[in-house]
C-alpha cells in the first residue's frame, strides 16, 4: 500500500511554485532534438517568401476552408510549418492544413518527406504543448506521427511544461503501436522515467517500477540517466533496497549519479561499512590525468547524519575512517553545492550514437563486485585539482 503523502529521504525533487511564474526545464537540449535545424530552415523559408508571407497564409486559409478539390501539396504544408507565428490564427491554419493534407489520398504523395518530427519541432519552437497534443491526437491515429523522433520531441515538450502524466500516456501509446519496430526506445524510456521522478506520486512510482520490471524481464539495458531516475524515485518513496537493486544494473558504478545515489541508499539501510569503499575510490586518485570526483553537499550531510547516529552506539574504526574521509573531501574541494536534482536533470546535449545511445534525434531532418577489503584511510599523495564541469555531471 502507498502512503498518502510521500516524504523523500532527501529533497531531490524541486517544489515547483504554482501559477504563471512556474518554470520547468527540458531534458534534451534543443540542438539534440533538431530544433536549431528547424529554426534555421524557418529563417530560410521566410527569406524566400520575403514580403509574400501574409498573402501565402491567406491563400492557404481559403484552400482549407473551401472546396475539397483544393489540393494541399507537400510544399504547401512544408511552407506553413516554417512560416507560422505564435498566434491563434496561424496555429489553427496549421491544424486545418495538416487535417486536409492527411485526408487526401496517400496515392497522391510521391515524395518521401516525413512531416511528423518537423511539425513537433514547430510546436516546440512555439512552446505550445497543447497544439502538439491536438495535432498528435488528430492525425496520430493515421500514422502521421509514427516516428520515434516525433514521440521523443513531443515527450520532451510535455516534460518541459510539467505535463508528466501525459508523458506516461504517450509512452503507453508507443508500446501499444510498436513504432518503428521499437518496443523499448531508450530516449522515450529516459523521458518517461524522468517524468515519473518529477511527478513523484504513488501512481508515477508504481508506473516506473512496473516499467523497470518489464525492462529487466526482457534484458533491456536502459540509459544510465534512466537508471538514475528510477533509483532516485525509489529513494524518494522510502525504498532504498529497491534503489540498490536498480543501481546494481549500472555498468559504471563509480559514475557521479550512481555512486551518490548508492551512498544515500546505503545510509538509509545503515550500511555505512559499504560507503567506505565508495569514498575510497573517489579519494585515491591514481594519476594526474584522472578528473577529481566530487560529492554533493546534501549527500555528504546525509552521511554525516548517519555517522553521528552510528557514533552514539559504536565509535568503530570504520566510523572514524568515514569522518576522516569526509574531512578530506571538504578540505580538498571535493564537496560541491550543486544539488542532486540538478545533476539528475542535467540537459542531454547530444544524442549522437555512442555506447548508450542508438539514435541521433537531430539527424531525423567499474564496479559491480563485492566489498573491498577494509583498511585505514590514508590520502593519496597527489590529486588532480581540476574541478569537473557540467559535462561530467550528466
Amino acid at each position: 500500500m502507498f502512503r498518502k503523502s510521500i516524504q523523500p529521504i532527501i529533497a531531490f525533487t524541486k517544489a515547483f511554485p504554482t501559477g504563471s511564474t512556474t518554470t520547468y526545464r527540458n531534458l534534451y537540449a534543443p540542438a539534440a532534438l533538431g530544433i536549431d535545424g528547424y529554426a534555421a530552415y524557418r529563417d530560410k523559408t521566410r527569406t524566400q517568401h520575403l514580403h509574400n508571407v501574409d498573402n501565402f497564409k491567406r491563400k492557404m486559409r481559403e484552400f482549407v476552408s473551401g472546396s475539397a478539390t483544393n489540393m494541399i501539396f507537400t510544399e504547401d504544408l512544408k511552407n506553413i510549418i516554417h512560416l507560422i507565428d505564435n498566434n491563434p490564427e496561424d496555429k489553427q491554419l496549421l491544424k486545418d492544413t495538416v487535417e486536409r493534407y492527411n485526408q487526401q489520398g496517400k496515392e497522391l504523395r510521391f515524395g518521401n518527406y516525413v512531416f511528423g518530427p518537423v511539425i513537433m519541432r514547430a510546436c516546440y519552437h512555439l512552446q505550445d504543448a497543447d497544439l502538439a497534443l491536438d495535432l498528435f491526437k488528430g492525425a496520430g491515429t493515421d500514422g502521421f506521427f509514427d516516428q520515434l523522433s516525433s514521440y521523443q520531441i513531443l515527450a520532451d515538450l510535455l516534460y518541459e511544461n510539467g505535463r508528466y502524466q501525459k508523458v506516461r500516456e504517450l509512452y503507453d501509446s508507443i508500446k501499444s503501436r510498436q513504432i518503428q519496430g521499437g518496443r523499448f526506445p531508450k530516449h522515450c524510456i529516459t523521458l518517461t522515467l524522468a517524468a515519473c521522478y518529477k511527478e513523484n506520486t504513488p501512481a508515477a512510482y508504481q508506473y516506473a517500477m512496473d516499467l523497470w520490471k518489464e525492462l529487466n524481464s526482457v534484458g533491456h539495458v536502459p540509459m544510465r540517466k534512466a537508471t538514475s531516475f528510477a533509483a532516485a524515485l525509489a529513494l524518494n518513496n522510502g525504498k532504498p533496497e529497491i534503489a540498490m537493486e536498480i543501481l546494481s544494473t549500472a555498468n559504471k558504478g563509480n559514475y557521479v549519479t550512481i555512486r551518490q545515489l548508492k551512498t544515500l541508499a546505503l545510509c538509509s539501510l545503515n550500511r555505512l561499512d559499504d560507503v567506505v569503499p565508495i569514498f575510497r575510490t573517489v579519494l585515491e586518485v591514481k594519476g594526474p590525468f584522472e578528473k577529481q570526483q566530487t560529492f554533493c553537499r546534501e549527500v555528504i550531510e546525509r552521511v554525516q547524519e548517519a555517522v553521528k547516529k552510528a557514533k552514539e552506539t559504536n565509535a568503530s574504526a570504520m566510523v572514524m575512517d568515514l569522518e576522516r574521509m569526509i574531512d578530506y573531501l571538504q578540505t580538498n574541494g571535493q564537496v560541491v553545492d550543486q544539488t542532486m536534482d540538478s545533476i539528475l536533470c542535467s540537459v542531454i546535449e547530444s544524442t549522437a550514437q555512442r555506447k548508450d545511445f542508438n539514435t541521433n534525434l537531430a539527424e531525423s531532418y567499474n564496479t559491480r563486485g563485492g566489498r573491498q577489503q577494509q583498511r585505514p584511510f590514508r590520502p593519496a599523495k597527489k590529486f588532480d585539482q581540476r574541478r569537473p564541469g557540467l559535462s561530467d555531471m550528466n
